[in-house]
């Protein structure tokens, strides 16, 4: 039996606002996790995994979930998983009534804030090396600009999906009023109060 979960899944990668996603959609009334499901270590990225493993639908633990704001992990080889990376088309087809938003930031700045929350980019390459083969500066911004078009491209050839990108940067909460009510709210929260962050 296939679960089909209608839910609003962010498909971005950490530091591209996911925490002010999971304020906005908090203060919206969803039920919405980000990282962890309750407490650690329900870690999202681990629940996914397990489920990959016993061969399960990959969201069968978020039945009853409205948003999933951020799904990866990353602190160490063996608590790595980055499902919206690797497994994104496998989350579709499961739940094709679902929306999904990649929200995106300039891959340049998205580069210097993972150095700037504890080497990020180079957990990302010691705990999930199979993920990025050029391990350098110029081959991470290569990388996030490659799986910002695969997933548009993906999504472009589905004509009936539910998907919106999303750039952190430029883009209006009202750009999501395409699927989702954000009611009288019209700017992201801005939840990670560092500028440099």
């Amino acid at each position: 039996y296939k679960y089909i979960i209608i839910m609003i899944i962010l498909l971005g990668l950490p530091k591209t606002a996911t925490c002010s996603f999971q304020s906005l959609f908090k203060s919206l009334g969803y039920d919405s996790y980000h990282w962890v499901k309750d407490w650690a270590p329900d870690y999202i990225g681990m629940m996914i995994y397990k489920n990959k493993q016993n061969n399960l639908p990959l969201l069968n633990d978020f039945c009853d979930t409205d948003v999933i704001t951020q799904m990866d992990i990353c602190l160490s080889k063996e608590l790595s998983y980055w499902p919206q990376i690797v497994d994104y088309k496998q989350i579709y087809e499961e739940n094709p009534d679902s929306i999904f938003i990649l929200n995106k930031r300039d891959p340049k700045k998205l580069l210097d804030s993972f150095k700037r929350w504890e080497n990020y980019d180079e957990r990302l390459y010691n705990y999930s090396p199979e993920i990025i083969a050029n391990k350098t500066d110029k081959g991470f911004i290569e990388f996030v600009q490659k799986f910002y078009d695969d997933i548009e491209d993906f999504f472009s050839k589905h004509p009936t999906s539910k998907f919106i990108t999303y750039d952190i940067e430029k883009d209006n909460v009202n750009k999501l009023n395409k699927y989702i009510d954000t009611k009288d709210i019209t700017e992201l929260p801005h939840e990670n109060k560092n500028p440099i962050l």
